[in-house]
């Protein structure tokens, strides 16, 4: 059994691993500024008439008890359909999946080599915690990045995504307030920044990062998510051709 201060050596080499890493083979291409940035945003990226396709497709999933591929909290407040690549046919076109891979491919240093899309219906119930449960790292080491369409105009009380400024670079410096290797957080000390956004909007974030999505007050939000990852370790997942990216 490690001691705490052997604990504390293994949490401080793997981040100097990731950061190294990152400096020699990461944080290049069109997603290189998302490392001060954090999050990036695009307006407008998908039509209001794809949107709203797909927000009928995701209605008729939502109500199927049957599919197995819905997950839903405890609350029906977050509802979540994954595979959604499997059930829009040729809408997949419009979010140029292989150039966002490709992205995120050259941010992270790494090859992307499964991927899936997760859509999300967002419904305000009583002492909802949000998309996301709650306030959290993807990681609390390395870099990930995820795409997000907000397939409805998303305000302060839609729900909107969440993210502490440079927590996905700072995690050294914040240790004492957000401990090195933890990925839930109840607590929060640094301004929160929302993320709102109309229909259509892309929204990319580094999701080291700590992040989640606001208790939803009104409305119904939908949102699409990109999930990639460098490996290959379910079957729902999609293997990436290689000549695509």
């Amino acid at each position: 059994m490690l001691f705490s201060k052997e604990v504390a050596e293994v949490k401080y080499f793997k981040l100097v691993i990731v950061s190294v890493w990152m400096m020699l083979f990461g944080r290049k291409g069109k997603l290189k500024e998302l490392t001060n940035k954090t999050v990036m945003t695009q307006e407008n990226y998908l039509s209001a008439e794809t949107c709203e396709k797909i927000k009928g497709i995701i209605d008729t999933l939502v109500d199927d008890a049957g599919n197995r591929r819905l997950w839903k909290d405890s609350l029906s407040s977050d509802n979540r359909i994954l595979g959604f690549e499997n059930d829009i046919g040729s809408l997949i076109d419009e979010f140029h999946i292989d150039h966002w891979i490709r992205a995120i491919d050259e941010y992270t240093g790494k090859r992307t080599r499964s991927w899936f899309l997760m859509a999300n219906k967002l419904l305000p119930r009583n002492n909802n915690l949000g998309s996301g449960g709650g306030m959290h790292r993807d990681s609390a080491y390395s870099h990930q990045v995820k795409c997000i369409w907000y397939l409805s105009d998303v305000g302060t009380n839609n729900g909107p995504f969440c993210y502490v400024p440079d927590s996905n670079r700072s995690i050294l410096k914040t240790a004492n307030k957000y401990p090195i290797g933890q990925t839930r957080f109840e607590h929060m000390h640094d301004d929160i920044v929302e993320v709102v956004a109309h229909q259509g909007a892309l929204v990319i974030a580094d999701t080291r990062c700590i992040h989640g999505g606001k208790p939803i007050k009104s409305g119904c939000r939908y949102a699409i998510t990109l999930y990639t990852s460098s490996d290959v370790h379910d079957k729902e997942k999609r293997i990436v051709n290689p000549d695509a990216v």
